[in-house]
Order: C-alpha cells, then structure tokens, then sequence
C-alpha cells in the first residue's frame, strides 16, 4: 500500500492540475463573453492600440505634407 506522504502528493498534484484547469477555463469564458480578447489585458493590447494610433497620424501627417507639396 502507498505511504501516507505519496497520497498528499498525489492530492496536492490533483489540486494543482485542477486549479491550472479552471483558470484556463475562465479565461476561455471571459474571452467568450467579452468578445475582445484584448478586453482584459493589462499592457499587450493597450500597446498595440497606442501603435495602431502613431500609424494612424503618421498616416495623416504624410498625406497632409504631399499635398500642400505638390498643390
């Protein structure tokens, strides 16, 4: 029969694979319900909103500067 230390680990074990299981899960079920996966992130998507923005007004300044070169 198995030693009372190798069912504690076996416990702790099951508790850890259970707990790493729920929060995928919930993670999975807020991406679901939010339908932005960027909607709970704390710096990567904020990142790539602010880059998204520097482009967008590059993107002016540019077509701006061709036309008051070229009118």
């Amino acid at each position: 029969m198995m030693n009372w230390q190798q069912w504690v680990v076996a416990i702790l074990l099951l508790l850890c694979i259970v707990r790493i299981g729920w929060g995928i899960y919930t993670f999975l079920r807020r991406t679901k319900e939010n339908g932005n996966p960027c909607a709970n992130c704390v710096t990567g998507c904020e990142l790539k909103r602010l880059m998204d923005e520097k482009r967008a007004e590059c993107s002016v300044t540019k077509k701006e500067k061709k036309k008051k070169c070229c009118g």
